[in-house]
């Protein structure tokens, strides 16, 4: 297990008001969350999201709703609900609140979910009904599900069938919605963690194993927020992959900082090297006269005058601002 989602639906005592969202998260991180306030006149026009719908589809739910009814004039104590949720968990150190879940969920332990959640919507409700449905998620099982979720794009298929990637392994990259980098962050040359979807008999796709790979090729596709993805597999094979350019996906982010680092000391040695052989070439150049050619006195000489004269130019605006 490396990521839970925790549905709730909760119904005050004192008020009467229904409390439905949902939490999701990975041990010792700050729960990403949404939450509705419905009053009971709000439930009879409204359909009520259903807890025991797939994370995904509940998600989407909420979602929608909250961005709804966010949009309503009067309507400011469903973003007031939102805050007063958002400030418990930090008082309660979300971080601990999130592992506490986490235990919770893979003990399968109901009272202390329940127990939670209650506390977390006690100071606002009072004494409180739940409901919930928590679902485990491994990192390969929640990308395999989106995967199949983002492959309903219709037009972007194309790309995977192109002629330069027409024997490559269809992959997809590994999810990870909380400590994740967007991929339109990652450069050429970076690592990626991937999945490889394998095809079966009859157009049936299966899982491969998780493959850690290298992106070749990034294209943005235009006119939408796609991007297609070629990634080395190691030992010759060839990855591609349609994927959401603000998707995160997980990468072993100490060894993308340790590649980073390399190739900026590399660039501003680079850097360094070709201003040297500039100068270098300059003095021995035979070609120029010997009065034409610029001396390090030369140097400082104009860099102590543009210094002057930039002090000169902020003076004079002193001045007049005085006048």
């Amino acid at each position: 297990m490396d990521f839970y989602a925790l549905k709730f639906l909760a119904t005050s005592n004192l008020t009467g008001e229904t409390y439905v969202g949902y939490m999701f998260g990975k041990k010792a991180q700050t729960p990403y969350f949404n939450v509705l306030l419905l009053s009971r006149a709000q439930l009879r026009e409204l359909d009520l999201p259903d807890i025991t719908k797939d994370y995904l589809d509940f998600k989407s739910d909420i979602d929608m709703l909250y961005y709804q009814l966010s949009k309503e004039k009067n309507n400011n104590l469903i973003s007031q609900f939102k805050a007063y949720f958002y400030s418990t968990l930090k008082k309660m150190k979300s971080e601990v609140t999130g592992t506490k879940i986490f235990m919770a969920i893979e003990d399968e332990d109901v009272y202390v979910l329940k127990s939670i959640l209650s506390d977390i919507l006690s100071e606002w409700s009072g004494d409180t009904k739940i409901k919930l449905v928590a679902q485990k998620f491994d990192y390969k099982d929640l990308t395999w599900i989106t995967a199949v979720k983002e492959k309903g794009e219709e037009g972007l298929k194309e790309y995977l069938n192109r002629e330069d990637v027409k024997n490559a392994t269809e992959i997809y990259p590994i999810i990870d919605p909380v400590e994740g980098y967007s991929v339109s962050k990652l450069d050429i040359g970076e690592p990626i963690i991937v999945l490889p979807i394998e095809e079966k008999n009859e157009g049936e796709k299966k899982m491969g194993e998780v493959v850690e790979g290298k992106i070749i090729s990034k294209e943005l596709i235009p006119s939408s927020d796609y991007i297609f993805l070629k990634v080395d597999l190691g030992n010759g094979a060839l990855g591609k992959a349609v994927v959401h350019r603000e998707l995160k996906v997980s990468v072993d982010q100490n060894r993308l900082q340790i590649l980073r680092k390399s190739q900026e000391k590399d660039e501003n040695e680079n850097e360094t090297k070709i201003i040297g052989d500039l100068y270098n070439q300059m003095k021995k150049d035979k070609s120029m006269p010997t009065d034409k050619k610029i001396s390090s006195l030369d140097i400082l000489i104009i860099s102590g005058f543009s210094i002057i004269g930039i002090l000169l130019i902020i003076l004079i605006v002193i001045l007049l601002g005085s006048f």
